[in-house]
């Protein structure tokens, strides 16, 4: 039926496929470091990609992330609450997301 060889060839195949998707990355804050500040759109990606476990919000504007890591990101929403929007569009990956203003 099948060789040893292709049997082998396809076990190297199948290893080399797993390998690549675990090593592709869905961060979306990747290489974003603790305490950085980051435009609001690169925020939003942040938030709708599921890695946070927290925003709190100020009345000027100000907005802090809490990442499932323990990264802490800052931005600057563009209007009062625009973090609750984002937060409730998002659906299913930010439904645990705590939230707090000032």
């Amino acid at each position: 039926m099948f060789s040893k060889k292709s049997i082998s060839m396809l076990f190297v195949l199948i290893a080399l496929a797993l390998v690549t998707v675990a090593c592709t990355s869905n961060d979306a804050a990747a290489g974003i470091e603790d305490g950085a500040t980051v435009d609001w759109e690169t925020a939003v990606e942040i938030v709708n990609s599921g890695e946070v476990e927290m925003a709190f919000q100020t009345h000027s504007l100000d907005v802090t992330l809490m990442l499932k890591d323990g990264r802490r990101i800052e931005t600057v929403e563009p209007g009062i609450d625009d973090i609750m929007d984002v937060i409730d569009a998002c659906g299913s990956p930010c439904q645990n997301i705590a939230i707090a203003t000032e």
